[in-house]
């Protein structure tokens, strides 16, 4: 794993002080208390005895920034003022503890603490051979049973003592390990939330950028070319120039209630508002659907174009989302066929409901193949395929071999939609001609 403690971790801290003050004052009480008693016996005066319990203590303060030399270290003044009859053996041995202790809680590399402490261990046990070896020669009035006894006693001691250190270590190495990768992974998940939201913003502005290209686009698309004709035909014609200004007041008056109903969808976080008001029958608000279609070809042939509308197979009830995409998708095409094949091209606008997908054909007789290519930035056609793509569909636009213009889309039946195909509804719709193929 790579390095996980950082330097303001290792430092030493003023708590490091205390428990070397903790620990040398409870060793020099105890050693006091031993030697008072006679119980332990000490070659060098009490004052030498104090001195080592502090000592002892003292480069536990570095434990974290070098644990292996403390744990040796502190092993190595230990075991010697033990062999000097200098050291109590009692709360001295907790320093003795923490230090191999730290070792595998804060040695950053595994293998050299693996390899540390196995060393340590090695030598500390030599030396209680080698303090068993002293007592052998010095047994005095115990028997062998009894010196093997109490030897056998302090090797388990010390396998315990030193095994509780290293396995306790090496647990608190592998708890700082996840802690560490747990806050990596907090981090991780608030900078995507962040990007996530970032994303939406995003995803927010080109749905707005969308709504208005497709709502309110159509509108001031047929307003311009009305008013350019009102100009026209304003000293020669005037009744005809009173009708365009007609449709004009009519066209602006529903470009501000697409706007209002954009800014209600916009700001309905629920999305329960469109769907209440399609069903009290509220017509400025809610999004538009298949049913506001008769109204969208009645606007385009008061504006002067000639369209066909067929409907192939059996009509199928339709998600919200799907009605709105096949809407927008009739209406950016029918704008465009207006604005680049011109308001005299025959447009032609057929539904095909299929066993598995409906399929929606636009089609215009443009003098030329590149009609559509001469004039336009395709930002429409662009959000078309967006719309359709986002309901699993495909979408393609392009010229006919024989001039003019197709869009034909595709949507998938989603599975909370009808799932039972009246018999003759996919011959209906194979039967019927297909128009001319186009180029994506």
């Amino acid at each position: 794993m790579a390095e996980q403690i950082t330097a303001e971790e290792r430092r030493p801290r003023a708590r490091d002080w205390y428990l070397v003050v903790a620990l040398g004052a409870g060793s020099a009480i105890f050693a006091a208390l031993y030697d008072a008693t006679g119980f332990w016996p000490f070659k060098v005066p009490l004052w030498v005895s104090c001195l080592a319990s502090f000592v002892v203590a003292v480069p536990l303060v570095w434990r974290r920034r070098f644990p292996s030399w403390v744990a040796w270290v502190v092993s190595t003044i230990y075991v010697g003022a033990q062999f000097l009859g200098a050291m109590e053996p009692g709360v001295a041995q907790i320093a003795v503890f923490l230090a191999v202790y730290s070792v595998g809680a804060w040695q950053s590399d595994r293998r050299r603490a693996f390899v540390s402490r196995l060393l340590l261990c090695i030598a500390i046990f030599a030396s209680l051979i080698a303090a068993a070896a002293v007592q052998w020669s010095n047994l005095g009035q115990l028997t062998v049973l009894q010196y093997a006894a109490a030897s056998s006693i302090s090797f388990l001691i010390n396998i315990v003592f030193f095994g509780g250190a290293w396995v306790f270590g090496n647990r608190a190495w592998s708890q700082r390990r996840l802690m560490t990768e747990l806050r990596e992974a907090n981090e991780e998940v608030s900078r995507q939330s962040r990007q996530l939201a970032d994303q939406a913003i995003d995803l927010e502005r080109v749905r707005i950028a969308r709504e208005l290209h497709d709502g309110v686009a159509h509108h001031i698309a047929g307003v311009g070319i009305h008013a350019a004709a009102a100009r026209r035909s304003l000293e020669k014609n005037p009744e005809k120039a009173r009708e365009s200004l007609s449709i004009i007041e009519s066209s602006t008056r529903e470009t501000v209630d697409e706007l209002r109903t954009l800014v209600h969808t916009l700001r309905d976080t629920e999305g329960q508002t469109a769907s209440a008001n399609r069903t009290t029958g509220n017509p400025g608000l809610g999004n538009p659907g298949l049913g506001d279609l008769p109204e969208l070809i009645a606007d385009a042939r008061r504006a002067g174009q000639t369209i066909d509308v067929e409907t192939l197979g059996t009509p199928r009830p339709l998600t919200p989302i799907m009605e709105l995409s096949v809407f927008r998708v009739i209406q950016e095409s029918l704008t465009n066929s207006r604005r680049y094949a011109g308001a005299d091209a025959e447009v032609s606008v057929r539904l095909r409901y299929g066993v598995r997908d409906l399929e929606v054909e636009v089609s215009d007789s443009a003098a030329g193949p590149t009609a559509h290519q001469s004039v336009g930035t395709g930002l429409g056609i662009v959000g078309m395929r967006e719309r359709i793509g986002a309901l699993g569909g495909t979408l393609e636009a392009g010229p006919k071999s024989r001039g003019g213009w197709l869009v034909r889309a595709r949507l998938p039946y989603t599975r909370n939609g009808a799932t039972g195909t009246p018999a003759g509804t996919e011959a209906t719709a194979s039967a019927s001609p297909a128009p001319d193929s186009a180029k994506a």
